[in-house]
């Protein structure tokens, strides 16, 4: 298994002064993948990965946002990641990627990068933080000393580096029972959502600002959360759920202090449209810091308070069998 830090490592293969290109060339690791196909995120961070390294010189190292289209399933294997510089101003710099294998563009990835840091020049900070009423709060409702860790499923190849414990209270909200359900008199509400402590098994492993897309792509999709009765689950235990875009915004850096883990998250997801053509639907997930690893530690007072998030992905898949997983997983097969 190889710890989810170690399988973004790249290398600089060619620097083109020529087009002003650079190459990144790598791996994308066996042990990261969805049935026979990366898993998107892990596919986004490595790029992710190349533009940090494009920008470690630069006065804008910390990526503000990114938005990847997918175009064709990347493989595992060797990649490239070519870098170019679109345009470097004062505040943030714009950064084109490309994941490439076997001469085909698999993956085409937009970075913006500036300086996360608080500007100590302005007067006027415009943030939403507790104590403010408006602030965003944790939506995890239980310290992750008391989780216990739940099933992942097994058509992911990581389920052995990684663990999750499920918060049954975000759950219980799908129920058709719940007040989230709708009817010809409500207003808005519908959809599914799920929540989650994750955390990364591997003890030499730890969070990173370019695994925060594999775990903005980790969670349940809608249609595998809509109960038995309801026809659009159908067929839903065997099913891929490819990634088609993804964008995400990072919100703060990862926190190096004592206070949080650093190989776990708390994960929150809402996902509220479901249709043609082929299953596709949408997922918000927001990346949470955590206080402790799962079933370790104890909740200090205002433990929740000092929680932020780190990150927030919005993305688009579809619905699709296993069986295309498998022939995309070999069509395109690379050198290993």
């Amino acid at each position: 298994m190889s710890p989810l830090a170690l399988a973004k490592a790249l290398q600089v293969d060619f620097d083109s002064t020529k087009d002003g290109v650079t190459v990144y060339s790598g791996d994308l690791d066996g042990t990261w993948k969805i049935g026979s196909i990366p898993q998107g995120g892990y596919a986004l961070g490595v790029a992710l990965e190349a533009c940090i390294k494009h920008q470690s010189s630069s006065s804008h190292r910390d990526p503000v946002h990114v938005t990847a289209h997918f175009l064709r399933a990347s493989n595992v294997g060797n990649v490239e990641v070519h870098v170019r510089t679109l345009k470097s101003g004062k505040s943030f710099t714009n950064l084109l990627a490309d994941i490439v294998q076997q001469g085909r563009t698999k993956i085409t990835v937009h970075v913006i990068f500036g300086d996360l840091s608080p500007d100590p020049t302005e007067s006027i900070h415009r943030t939403l933080t507790p104590p403010s009423p408006y602030a965003r709060r944790l939506p995890l409702r239980s310290h992750p000393s008391s989780a216990t860790p739940d099933s992942i499923r097994h058509t992911w190849g990581f389920d052995k580096c990684l663990k999750w414990s499920l918060d049954q209270d975000i759950l219980a909200r799908n129920n058709l029972e719940s007040d989230n359900r709708t009817n010809s008199g409500t207003f808005g509400g519908g959809g599914v959502e799920w929540g989650a402590w994750c955390e990364l098994t591997n003890k030499d492993d730890k969070i990173t600002t370019s695994s925060l897309p594999f775990f903005g792509d980790t969670f349940q999709n809608l249609p595998t959360l809509l109960p038995e009765s309801e026809p659009a689950r159908k067929g839903t235990s065997s099913s891929w759920f490819p990634t088609m875009t993804i964008t995400v915004e990072f919100k703060a850096r990862i926190p190096s202090s004592l206070d949080y883990s650093d190989r776990t998250v708390g994960l929150y997801c809402e996902s509220r449209f479901l249709g043609d053509p082929q299953g596709r639907h949408n997922a918000h997930v927001e990346v949470w810091t955590a206080p402790s690893g799962i079933g370790e530690g104890e909740p200090m007072d205002g433990w929740r308070d000092k929680q932020y998030c780190i990150a927030v992905a919005d993305q688009m898949a579809l619905t699709l069998s296993m069986d295309v997983n498998r022939r995309e997983g070999t069509k395109d097969k690379v050198k290993l």
